[in-house]
C-alpha cells in the first residue's frame, strides 16, 4: 500500500479548491513555517539542536513573550518539542521530516532565489 501512495502525486486523495476544508489544512501546515521568527527558530534548532528558550530569545532577537508564542505554536504543529527541567524549557526538532522540509525548501530557493525576491518587491505573490 505504502509503494502506491509513493507512486500517487502529491495530494491525490484530498478536494481540490479553495474553500475545499483538506487544502486550507494543507495551507495551515505549511502556515507554520511562513513567519520570520518561526523560521528563525526551526533553523537555530536544526543547527544547535537542543536549545534553551533564553538562548532562542537571544539569538532570534524577539522579545521572550513573543519567542514564547511561536514555540508554542510549533510545538502545537508538532514541529518542535520541549523538554523541562525545572524552570527551564529546552526545545529541539520533534520530527525529523521538519528538517526534510527546511532542506527542500532552501533548495527551491536557491534554484529560485531572484523570482523569490522579486516576487516581495513587485507584490505578484
Amino acid at each position: 500500500m505504502q509503494d502506491k501512495q509513493a507512486d500517487a502525486p502529491p495530494l491525490a486523495d484530498h478536494e481540490i479548491g479553495r474553500g475545499s476544508p483538506d487544502m486550507k489544512l494543507v495551507a495551515k501546515l505549511f502556515d507554520g513555517f511562513a513567519d520570520a521568527t518561526r523560521m528563525s527558530i526551526l533553523a537555530l534548532l536544526a543547527r544547535r539542536g537542543e536549545t534553551s528558550v533564553g538562548e532562542l530569545v537571544e539569538a532570534v532577537g524577539a522579545p521572550q513573550p513573543r519567542v514564547s508564542d511561536h514555540l508554542r505554536c510549533l510545538a502545537w504543529c508538532g514541529y518542535v518539542k520541549v523538554r523541562r527541567e525545572g524552570r527551564h524549557a529546552f526545545y529541539s526538532i520533534a520530527d525529523k521530516r521538519v528538517l526534510a522540509i527546511l532542506r527542500l525548501g532552501e533548495a527551491i530557493l536557491q534554484d529560485n532565489l531572484e523570482h523569490v525576491e522579486a516576487c516581495e518587491v513587485t507584490g505578484d505573490c
